[in-house]
């Protein structure tokens, strides 16, 4: 995201007042910001410095933690998916074996077609 800032001025009789305000998610404070700091509390930029490093840190640690759930949660999702699909089929094959075609063949299709439907549906999400 490119940062925004805002400017306020007013002027009264009695003086000049001036707000600014940055929006950014940039881990580091404007040039502008940091030279005017270093003006006021030049101790602070070592202390700016060292907390952008903790949170890019935990950005880091926090991305790769959420990456490797969303690959758990696929590989799960793709585990069960085979195992609903072994199961419904052989569940139709056995019913077809044993005499019953038109069950099985219901059931056996009624998997396909959920299986289909389901991989279909979550890709368009």
């Amino acid at each position: 995201m490119a940062p925004r800032q805002t400017d306020a001025r007013t002027r009264t009789a009695h003086g000049e007042l001036q707000v600014q305000e940055t929006t950014t998610d940039a881990p580091l404070l404007p040039i502008e910001q940091m030279s005017k700091l270093k003006e006021l509390a030049p101790e602070r930029i070592d202390w700016i410095f060292h907390q952008t490093e903790i949170e890019s840190n935990f950005r880091r640690s926090e991305h790769r933690r959420i990456n490797t759930l969303a690959f758990a949660e696929r590989l799960a999702g793709l585990v069960f998916a085979l195992l609903v699909a072994i199961i419904g089929l052989g569940i139709a094959a056995y019913l077809a074996i044993n005499g019953k075609d038109v069950v099985g063949g219901i059931i056996g299709g009624a998997t396909l077609v959920g299986l289909v439907t389901a991989f279909i549906a979550g890709r368009r999400s």
